[in-house]
């Protein structure tokens, strides 16, 4: 035990030997990503354009930076965040590096949880986040019920094999779900395959509360989050309730999961990506990860939302597409390099 305690504690002092350099790059090019995708669009605009835009009321440019471009780039950027951090979350949980909602069925709960609001209680849009979160919780207690295994040889790869399995039945739900409501399919499809596109400062503002209660939550477990890099045995030793915290870990992951889908619909493979590339630049202590994976989460979504507006505009591309052809290879390298 006291060795791996003096692993993890040399490489959380690698990593912190330059934390700031780190968060500091990545914040700069998240404030970079950040300015070219509210000046590129239908209309491009300049640094001039811009600052005006911000500034003046009054300009021909006001309405399409705030009340589209910034709003949409905040939305991406918060969807980014929450996913790489409830992905950081569920890595550690079941300390498997191939955990991320959108594979283990927390992603597709969700978006069932949220569909059902959007369908039946359409004047009740503040309860959306709060039905994801019950519907990617539901898919938490369910996988915990089927595979929930720590005694046995393989149980953490049981975990992922069966959340890949609860994603695909809690998927036809939605598509049941699509197909019993043909006539609202075009908004279905963009809620299926994780779309940016219409999202103002109403959808924006659905994030804030679950976002800002997840960020505190997952803030204040830092320290048992580390304590759970450790066996179980080594961390009961230290006085950490092993169980209790990974349910912990997992509920906060579904509400920040929750968050993204009530806004951007269905996105994988943000929380697989981010937190396994942050890992390796940094270490496993999330006294750095979880920052470092937030805005790098932020980054990437921003971007891949700024190219599925521009690569083909005027017609505009899925950002859950785009991600998955970036997650999805990168998922069977994962499997091809972990399985015997």
């Amino acid at each position: 035990m006291s060795s791996v305690l003096w692993q993890i504690q040399a490489r959380a002092e690698l990593a912190f030997d330059r934390p700031w350099a780190w968060l500091a790059t990545a914040g700069l090019l998240l404030g970079l990503v950040s300015g070219v995708a509210v000046t590129q669009g239908a209309v491009d605009l300049g640094l001039g354009d811009l600052y005006r835009a911000l500034v003046d009321d009054s300009t021909r440019f006001h309405a399409v930076v705030w009340n589209v471009r910034v709003p949409r780039a905040v939305g991406a950027a918060v969807v980014g965040m929450n996913l790489a951090i409830a992905g950081t979350l569920l890595q550690t949980t079941v300390r498997n590096p191939l955990a991320d909602p959108g594979i283990l069925g927390v992603s597709s709960g969700a978006g069932i949880g949220a569909l059902i609001v959007i369908l039946f209680l359409p004047g009740h849009s503040a309860w959306i986040p709060w039905a994801a979160f019950v519907g990617g919780m539901l898919a938490i207690l369910v996988l915990v019920g089927l595979a929930w295994t720590r005694s046995r040889s393989g149980g953490t790869l049981r975990i992922v094999l069966s959340g890949v399995a609860l994603q695909a039945m809690l998927f036809a739900g939605i598509a049941l779900l699509t197909f019993a409501f043909a006539d609202r399919a075009p908004a279905f499809a963009a809620f299926v395959v994780g779309s940016l596109n219409g999202v103002g400062w109403n959808q924006a503002g659905l994030l804030v509360a679950p976002t800002l209660l997840g960020l505190a939550l997952a803030a204040l477990g830092i320290r048992t989050l580390n304590v759970l890099l450790l066996d179980d045995g080594a961390a009961s030793g230290l006085g950490v309730s092993v169980q209790t915290a990974r349910f912990g870990a997992a509920m906060v992951a579904a509400l920040l999961t929750a968050a993204a889908v009530s806004v951007s619909g269905i996105i994988s493979f943000v929380g697989l990506v981010v937190p396994n590339a942050m890992r390796l630049l940094v270490g496993p202590d999330h006294r750095v990860l979880l920052p470092l994976s937030a805005i790098a989460g932020a980054t990437l979504v921003l971007f891949a939302d700024l190219v599925a507006r521009t690569a083909l505009a005027p017609l505009e591309l899925p950002v859950g597409a785009l991600l998955s052809l970036i997650g999805g290879p990168y998922f069977l390298y994962l499997l091809w390099k972990k399985l015997p």
